[in-house]
């Protein structure tokens, strides 16, 4: 269940139960991170459609019209569910005092999720990325200052995904095996004489783009950080964090996470082990949340031209990743051999993590390793 099909389904169900017509009803994302413990996702129609339905409820107070409106739309979606119609059939649907709506999958709309997100580009922005031309990549040692390349940076994350959730299809996207080779890392350096290139033959392309991207104000202050040693302009002479190939650098642990993610397939794929009966996917409800959220994510980031947007979500579901991975499985029968990895028995979420991820950094110029 992706959020562009439960919209469609509460679209559907609003238009049956106060007979509106299309575009009376506003477009509203769906959201993993509104939903109640338990549920899978939320839907804020109630509070958006009540105005223009106001005339047919009962007299109350604005609080009790959204419940009243909510609880009408989930009716109809048990209906519709009562009549076979594909995708109005979940585990749970409630109300809530806010007139929220809230889904619960089933095992099968979690999993129909998980293999809708491993095709990225797709999933993240509603449409295959199968048209002519190139993606805009600025040429960031061009730059005099630091300030200079930054904007370089920020503009080239804005055009693409502007690109991606434009009207146009876009150019195709990644694709192939992908190094951890930096072209300003692992060439002659020479050339690199102004702040912005000394900088980047210090830190590399792939870090610069993300500390560049990763802050909100269009002209920092100087010494301003995103973190922990995380300078919003690293120089040479002062790279923090970003030098580092460790989970200091958020993107050093973007792109290990997405190289750690395909890795894990491959691992469990020349691993055979015993598959546990049952419905794995409770163990990963945080990374499902986040998944679930990617296309509204992007879209925010898209309408504010705020690529930060899409740096911090892509941080936050490579953490939730990391606490799955190394999480404990206890799902295997006893005395079958060593416990089976979380990959190995759910090949589904890494697969979903890297597809989200490699788009996500492809949007924000930055390169995508395929192996550890």
């Amino acid at each position: 269940m992706t959020p562009r099909r439960l919209e469609a389904v509460v679209r559907r169900a609003a238009l049956r139960a106060f007979g509106l017509g299309e575009a009376d009803v506003p477009f509203v994302w769906p959201r993993g991170d509104h939903a109640d413990e338990g549920a899978d996702a939320a839907v804020a129609l109630a509070p958006r459609l009540v105005g223009r339905v106001r005339e047919e409820l009962p007299e109350g107070r604005e609080n009790t019209y959204r419940v009243i409106v909510s609880g009408r739309i989930t009716a109809q979606v048990s209906a519709m569910a009562d009549e076979g119609e594909p995708d109005a059939g979940f585990a749970r649907v409630l109300t809530d005092k806010r007139g929220f709506a809230h889904f619960t999958f089933t095992c099968e709309q979690r999993q129909n999720l998980l293999l809708a997100a491993a095709d990225g580009p797709d999933y993240l922005t509603g449409r295959s990325w199968t048209g002519t031309g190139e993606w805009p990549r600025s040429e960031l040692h061009e730059a005099g200052p630091i300030a200079q390349a930054r904007r370089y940076a920020r503009a080239d994350a804005r055009a693409r995904i502007a690109m991606a959730v434009g009207g146009q299809a876009p150019p195709p996207g990644p694709e192939g095996e992908v190094s951890w080779r930096d072209r300003y890392l692992d060439t002659d350096r020479a050339g690199l004489f102004t702040p912005a290139g000394r900088a980047l033959g210090r830190i590399g392309e792939d870090s610069a783009r993300v500390a560049f991207c990763r802050s909100v104000p269009e002209r920092p202050r100087e010494g301003e950080t995103t973190g922990s040693d995380l300078p919003v302009l690293p120089s040479a002479e002062n790279p923090g964090a970003w030098v580092r190939l460790t989970d200091a650098n958020p993107a050093f642990r973007l792109r290990y996470a997405h190289a750690h993610a395909l890795s894990s397939l491959r691992w469990a794929a020349e691993t055979p082990t015993p598959q546990a009966g049952g419905c794995h996917h409770r163990h990963g409800a945080k990374v499902r949340g986040l998944l679930f959220d990617g296309p509204s994510v992007l879209d925010t980031a898209a309408r504010r031209e705020e690529p930060h947007i899409l740096v911090r979500y892509l941080e936050a579901l490579t953490s939730a990743y990391d606490e799955w991975r190394t999480g404990s499985t206890a799902d295997a029968e006893p005395g079958t051999g060593p416990e089976p990895t979380r990959a190995a028995l759910d090949p589904a979420l890494p697969a979903a993590v890297a597809g989200v991820l490699n788009t996500g950094l492809f949007l924000l110029g930055v390169s995508a390793p395929t192996r550890l």
